[in-house]
Order: C-alpha cells, then structure tokens, then sequence
C-alpha cells in the first residue's frame, strides 16, 4: 500500500491506521447511541401493545403517549401508530417548540381527521377537524416493510419535505393473541445531527468522515446542504459521485474497485489516506463509516520533524486510548443501568424512579425517555392489574383465549349490610371509604402472593396458584384471611374514632381443581377462573350468614393446612344446585406451634369439635352439656349457641333415622 513512502512514514501511517480505526469506532458507537432510544421505543411500544398493558383502541391515551415519547427525543421528529383499519395516530414536533397531533378515524359513517396544536406542557392551543381523509398509512413504504418483514423494519433514506432533512423510519408490528396483525408502531429520525457531529469530528487537519448506506447514498457529511439535492421538484439524497469534493468521489470509485477498506489515493497532485469500515452486524441498517484525510496532515512533507511526528502520534494514542477507556466507561456503566431499567419496565415494574445522570447527550435523552414512558405505563397501570401482567410476562404465557385445568385457592369477600350502609352514606364519601377497604385487603393478598382477579361491588374475588405455581396455595389463601380480619379490626378502629361506618367482612376459601385462563373475546379479555371450585368459594363466604363466623373454607382447604390453623368444623352442607354434601370449616387462627393446645383457639376448636362429633352421633346430652359449657365460657360465640339449641331440639324432638346431620343451603 506504501510503496512510495519511505520507512519513517510508513512507520507514521500505521499509527494513522489505529488512529482511524479508533476514530471510525467513535463514529459507529456515537450513531448507535443515536438510534437506540428509537428502536428501543418502537419494540416497547409493539410489545406492550401486544400484551394489553398499552390498549391501542383508546385514541387519546395512545395521543398522550406519542407526544410524551416524542418530547423526550429531540432526534425524533413524528411517532405514530396505524391499524389494520386505516386508522392513524401520530404526533409531530414543530420547528416553533409546539407539537401537532393528528387522529384519523376511518368509520364509514363518521369519518375524522383530527389536527391538534400543543404546548410544551401538554395543553391543546388550537384544534381542527375535516370529515375527508386524505391519507391511508396502510399503503406508505414503513407500513408495508414492517407488515411483510413482522419484525423491526427500517426504511430506506429520504428527505423530509417539510424541513429538508434526510431521515429514516423505524417501524415494528403488533399482533392480537390469534396472531392477526393489529397495526405499526414507527417514528421518524432526522439524521442531520449526526452531520452536525461529524462537522465538529477532528480528522487530522483537513480530513473528513462521513456516512454511506447500501445503495452508496449520503447519510451524513460534514456539509449537510450537500447530501440533498432537488430533482423535477422533488428532494432526494445525494450519491457519493456526485458530491462536490474531488477526493472523496476518487477514493470511493479505489474502494469499490479494489475492495480494499485502506488505501492511498491521488487526486489533484495530492496523496490521501482513504479508510472505509462497515457498520457492526448488530446495526439494523448496513451503513459505511468512511474517512478521507490528506496525508499530509500525519506526515509533514519534512523528514526533519517525523521524530516529533512519531512522538505526536504516540501521545495522541495514547490520549485517545485512555480517552476511550474513560468513555466507555462513562457509556457502559448507564446504559448497564437504562438496560436493567428496561428490564423492570417488561417486568411491570413500574414504582421505582429512573434517576441516571451521564455528560452524554443520546444516553440522557434515554434516561429521560424511559422515565417518560415509566410516567405514561404508570397511567395504564390503573386500568389493568399490574401483579397479574407482571407474573404473565414472567411465565411467558400468551393471551390467547382459553383455559387448563389447575390446582387453585380461590377467596371471595363481602361486606354484611352493604346495602343498608350504601343507603345512608353519600355516595362521594362512600366511594372514597370503600377504595380504602380496598386498598388495605388487595395489598395483603398481593403479600401473601394471591392474584386480585375482580372487584364486584363491595366484594373482592381472588386467587392463588396461577399464573405463577404456589405449592403452598392454600397457606397463603388462608394466613391471608387471617391478615385481612386482623387489619380490618385495625381499620374499624381507626374509622369509628373518625365517626365514618365500620364494615364486617365475610370472607369464603376453598381449594380444588379449578379451569384457570383467558374468557372473553379477541379485543378484550380477562384472565380469571371458572368451576365449582369457584361457586364453593362463593357459597361459602354465604354460609358465615348463617353460622354469624368471619372465615369459612371447604374440607379441600381444610385437609392440607389443618396443621398450622387453627380450624372448627361447621356442618356438612348441600349447596343449591349440588346433591353432594360437603363438610366445611370456620378458620379460627394461626398455630403457633405443635404443642400449641392451651390457647384460647385451640379450646374452642377442640371442645367445638368433640360437641359437633357428639351433635352428629345423637348424643344430645353430651352435646347440650358441650356446647353449654362453650357458652358459658366464650358468652358471644354464635356457632355454640346454634349447636346448644339444635342439641335441644332434637333431644325433645329427635330426627328421623335418615338424618345424617346435613344442612341444605337455599340461599346463594
């Protein structure tokens, strides 16, 4: 390559070599950082929007959205989603600091297309309407590319016609849980910055460094009113023949012809030193970096100062290896911390806020990008259950609709005489009361590693097992019970001292094989359980009406935690609709330990338990003489003044021999 230059300047050229090569990195990882935000927020959009944590049909939500993400990246000029229906949203940032907003809704009755102005803090300036649409994003190149390639799509390079910069979309689809094609996600990049830093690059004193893509156009130059050029009134990017610059056309035309990616090229009676290097496999788009620099500007022209020279290049090395390693220190260590951020993002992990400070611009505008769309998700976040789309992406389960069968603790809750409470509290303040009592019991189901799957009225449904496995279910199900009673006698407390009313809450636990899974339809479904397992959960937390207890749970429920609760037996029933008896249980508190027998708990559910044996046996006497004693010894327990009438009745007036002590609930 250097025939014509002698030993001290060959010497001179390959330390121009490694110089270059660091500069051309500098190049490559300075445009990478440019276009992570995008690629990242384009991919992060597509998968929420493909779990439901972002619901695409809500225009202003999504609008709201858009214009956020697009604040927080200058680089970013429009953001816009379309569906399959021809409907468009997008958001575009203006040249005076404001940002346009524009929804199309294709309805054939109802056509729209909706242009809105804002400020810098989300207030709508100035808003038009127009019943025609004259744009159809399903037909534009970012839509097509995206829906053939069903992944990250990137365009080809073109020229924005409002402001006369070049720019590239980047565009991903979304699908529903049938696999059908829902809409794209995209934005548009200007690139004129990446000219702007290549202008401000040092390439020895004359040299330049510039950017070509795959059909050999100008992506950026030091000169950006060079890279576009105006053709039968249209704009288009430049190709690198026709440039204004003599030495980088001559250096191109050695490379395509030879292959090689450094050489010394002549142009004018002047030697240049050409460099070109491929942008990394990882990029998505195949760019070249290129660099052409005279090659006086590393050797001199004078023999007498190449010592110096060689003293120069050495100490410039040097500098810009520790340069290197000080920066990419400065860029690995936050972009460590933005990618584990992104990581609590696909968690749902949503709480904690991003506060990462770093001197480089692309990786601040990261931060403040994620701390963005962290701010818009926690908006959706009150709309979807969080826990349950959290445990969804960790288990991988799709949401397609549908069900398998599963081991579940189910729980229900209500509250005893909420409607007459309903009819003596405004509605303001009981709205507001009831989201306390809410708030209070789905937090200790959440701890104990339950699943809220609904609130219906003033009662709540839970669930423990799915979607994520718990071996200890009913455990969990039950000590949440016991935890639930506990704060609410804590909360009634506090609530009466405030003279606001108090609530006595039923609470109905059983455990068995339960349909668990997605019922709806294909635009909006709930993942919830189905099953007798179910109905028996409900009925149960009916059946304390009868027996006046706080937690009732089935035998299932009973049989596996027996050993660490404290439980009383209640009576077999028959529930409505159900010929096969059941005996249930009243969960009454927490073992404290094996030899835990001399608590209050454990005498009453032990005596309880020998009168009830006796109850169903006929022994009435040993019965009344039980359940009398209980009595005495605990004065407002329900069940044993229910259990001494019954033994009294029947022993004045006994059962038939066909009674088996089963009671059949009418009520459900």
């Amino acid at each position: 390559m250097y025939n014509n230059i002698d030993d001290n300047e060959r010497i001179v050229m390959e330390f121009t070599d490694a110089l270059t090569d660091q500069i051309a990195k500098t190049v490559i990882e300075k445009v990478g950082n440019y276009f992570l935000p995008a690629s990242i927020s384009v991919e992060m959009s597509s998968r929420l929007s493909g779990i439901g944590a972002i619901s695409c049909t809500d225009d202003e939500k999504v609008e709201l959205y858009t214009l956020g993400v697009l604040k927080a990246y200058p680089q970013i000029s429009m953001f816009y989603l379309a569906d399959e229906n021809g409907g468009y949203i997008r958001s575009w940032s203006l040249a005076d600091g404001t940002m346009e907003s524009r929804i199309i809704k294709p309805d054939a009755d109802r056509p729209s297309d909706t242009f809105k102005i804002w400020d810098a803090d989300f207030k709508v300036l100035q808003t038009q309407q127009k019943t025609t649409i004259d744009y159809d994003p399903r037909t534009r190149p970012w839509y097509l590319g995206a829906k053939k390639t069903e992944g990250n799509y990137w365009t080809d390079l073109y020229v924005l016609f409002r402001n006369k910069k070049p720019a590239i979309t980047s565009a991903h689809p979304f699908y529903d849980a049938g696999g059908n094609l829902r809409g794209i996600w995209a934005m548009d990049i200007e690139l004129s910055e990446i000219s702007v830093f290549l202008k401000g690059l040092k390439v020895g004193r004359h040299g330049i460094a510039f950017i070509l893509n795959a059909q050999n156009q100008v992506v950026a130059y030091p000169d950006v009113s060079q890279i576009i050029k105006e053709e039968n009134g249209n704009l288009r990017p430049v190709r690198i023949d026709e440039l204004n610059n003599q030495p980088v056309v001559e250096a191109f035309q050695r490379y395509m012809a030879t292959g090689q990616s450094k050489s010394i090229v002549k142009s004018a009676g002047k030697r240049y030193y050409a460099f070109f290097s491929e942008f990394p496999k990882t990029f998505p788009i195949p760019w070249k970096v290129a660099l052409v620099v005279p090659v006086d500007d590393f050797t001199g022209g004078a023999r007498v100062i190449v010592q110096e020279t060689l003293l120069l290049c050495f100490a410039i090395l040097a500098l810009a290896i520790i340069m290197a390693i000080f920066v990419a220190r400065a860029i690995t260590r936050p972009i460590r911390l933005l990618a584990d951020e992104t990581k609590k993002i696909k968690g749902f992990n949503l709480d904690e806020k991003v506060v990462i400070i770093s001197r480089i611009k692309e990786i601040q505008l990261m931060s403040n990008a994620i701390s963005a769309m962290k701010t818009g998700l926690q908006a959706f976040r009150r709309y979807a259950p969080a826990e349950l789309v959290r445990q969804l992406v960790q288990t991988g389960e799709e949401a397609r609709l549908g069900g398998q069968k599963k081991e579940l603790t189910v729980l229900f809750t209500d509250i005893s005489g909420f409607t007459t409470i309903a009819e003596r509290v405004p509605p303001e303040d009981l709205m507001i009361h009831l989201s306390d009592y809410f708030d209070e019991l789905t937090r200790i189901i959440s701890d104990q590693q339950g699943t809220v799957d609904k609130y219906i009225g003033d009662s709540i449904m839970a669930f423990w097992g799915a979607p994520l496995p718990d071996d200890d279910h009913s455990f969990h199900a039950c000590n949440a019970g016991l935890l639930c009673q506990e704060k609410l006698v804590e909360l009634n407390r506090k609530w009466e001292s405030e003279g606001r009313v108090v609530f006595d809450t039923r609470i109905g636990i059983s455990s068995g094989v339960t349909v668990v899974g997605n019922v709806g339809s294909s635009e909006r479904m709930d993942y919830t359980v189905v099953g007798d397992n179910v109905n028996l959960a409900s009925r149960l937390e009916s059946v304390n009406k009868l027996y006046q207890t706080k937690i009732a749970v089935s035998r299932e429920t009973y049989e596996k935690v027996c050993d660490r609760f404290w439980f009383r037996p209640l009576g077999i029933i028959a529930v409505k609709g159900k010929t096969e008896e059941t005996r249930i249980y009243e969960l009454v508190g927490r073992r404290e330990s094996a030899e835990d027998v001399h608590s209050e708990a454990a005498e009453l559910c032990l005596e309880f338990s020998r009168g009830f044996n006796a109850y169903l046996a006929g022994e009435w006497d040993l019965g009344c003489e039980i359940f009398g004693n209980l009595t005495v010894r605990f004065p407002s327990d329900a069940p044993a003044e229910l259990y001494l009438a019954r033994c009294r009745q029947y022993k004045e007036n006994p059962p038939g021999p066909e009674w088996e002590g089963i009671e059949h609930l009418e009520f459900k």
